[in-house]
């Protein structure tokens, strides 16, 4: 999957170095559509909330956002952008006990499950994304 990976905040190096290892977490969540080009967002709180306001209606902070994008005409315009909020990742990787990077991936899958067509908005629906994204974050590793 051609992805572009962005940092919408001051990102430590080592992390801006993980870039390629999290726009193949989205390939991987993509599955047939890996072809498609992808924007990878890293963004901080009054980033995320902002679009969660404008685009979804709730004024609060969010992990992930995932927008399908409409087809465009041009060859290789995205198919669609992936905002993670990297303080809330950070919260929710201590919650967890693993690392940031470890959240920033489950993260990013999970916005390129959201992307493919999946749903979370159930308990049931849930189970079954966090069942698929475990087991693509297994053969990323």
């Amino acid at each position: 999957m051609p992805a572009a990976v962005f940092f919408d905040l001051k990102a430590a190096p080592a992390l801006k170095a993980e870039a390629a290892r999290l726009a193949r977490a989205a390939a991987l969540g993509l599955g047939r559509r890996a072809g498609k080009p992808v924007n990878l967002v890293y963004t901080d709180g009054p980033g995320i909330k902002k679009l969660n306001r404008a685009f979804l209606g709730k004024d609060r902070l969010t992990d992930v956002i995932a927008f399908n994008l409409p087809p465009a005409p041009v060859p290789g315009a995205p198919w669609g952008e992936i905002y993670v909020c990297v303080p809330v990742a950070a919260r929710q990787a201590a919650a967890m006990g693993h690392s940031l990077l470890t959240e920033l991936l489950v993260l990013t899958v999970h916005g390129a499950l959201h992307l493919a067509g999946m749903d979370d908005s159930t308990p049931a629906l849930r189970r079954r994304m966090n069942v698929k994204t475990a087991a693509l974050l297994r053969k990323l590793r």
